[in-house]
């Protein structure tokens, strides 16, 4: 060991050199491995109030969990949205339909629809204008 060959603690560029490393390249190592405070997920805290003595797993957030109020809004705005594919025409419904609830790239419906890529282009952003208006009338009247 370097240690023992120096007879003392060997300086960052001794041990650099030893290493066959820049002495930038050390430190960067020698900063990765700072030891990091560790904590237990079931501990638990000393804290008075209630939730402050649950184990950290209580507390901290599920963001896997599924919000009951966005779920809600969620079927509340499908709801709205089929109303207003319901008022377009066929082949745009078709096209909103195919696009954004089956995941079809555009060029595809054009092929599915026998149209050109320009048309479903068209046919999308006539939808969408469409849409837009439904929507915003319908979100005026509630």
């Amino acid at each position: 060991m370097l240690t023992e060959r120096l007879e003392r603690e060997p300086t960052s560029l001794e041990l650099a050199a030893a290493l066959g490393v820049e002495p930038t390249e050390l430190a960067s190592y020698q900063n990765q491995a700072q030891v990091r405070q560790l904590i237990s997920f079931d501990e638990m805290s000393d804290g008075s109030k209630s939730e402050e003595s649950l184990p950290l797993t209580e507390r901290l957030p599920d963001l896997h969990a599924s919000n009951p109020d966005a779920a809600i809004l969620s079927t509340e705005d499908r709801r709205i949205v089929l109303k207003c594919l319901g008022s377009l025409p066929k082949t745009q419904a078709t096209v909103v339909v195919l696009h954004y609830f089956q995941g079809v790239p555009l060029r595809d419906v054009a092929k599915m629809l026998e149209v050109t890529p320009s048309r479903v282009s068209q046919l999308h952003q006539q939808a969408l204008g469409k849409l837009k208006q439904t929507w915003r009338r319908t979100q005026s009247l509630a």
